[in-house]
């Protein structure tokens, strides 16, 4: 969706162009305007980077997100759980990793909810023909 900015203003870096969408996003969908302020440069050779097409493996637990965002990118524990808020967002589609729904009740707002329900809800194996994955009840 961003590839026509990026066309029209090839001056701005992907990792500009990536947070200030995100950022524009959270405040559309109800959160807090985030402050921005461009600079950030892409990565000179991805060395970094998860591999295009590829998302984080939910099926493999703490130690593969800690080998992806800490070891890789240098993110602690602390901020790689205050990544996982961005699940507030949106939803999963067993397309793209295999699990399928939404993360809360309202998929299109933006609020504290998918941590509220992480810690509230009781949780139980869901029975489906997908991947193993959790449901609330």
């Amino acid at each position: 969706m961003l590839h026509d900015v990026k066309v029209a203003h090839p001056e701005i870096s992907h990792a500009d162009l990536f947070a200030v969408a995100g950022c524009a996003a959270i405040e559309f969908l109800g959160g807090p305007s985030v402050p921005f302020n461009f600079g950030r440069s892409d990565d000179a050779d991805e060395s970094r980077a998860v591999p295009h097409g590829r998302l984080p493996d939910a099926s493999q637990g703490a130690d593969h997100l800690r080998a992806l965002f800490g070891k890789r990118m240098g993110f602690t524990d602390q901020e790689i759980v205050a990544l996982s808020g961005a699940h507030t967002l949106g939803r999963c589609h067993e397309v793209r990793s295999g699990f399928d729904g939404p993360w809360t009740s309202k998929p299109l707002k933006f609020d504290n909810e998918y941590f509220v329900n992480l810690v509230t809800k009781k949780w139980r194996p869901r029975k489906w023909h997908g991947k193993f994955q959790f449901e609330g009840m």
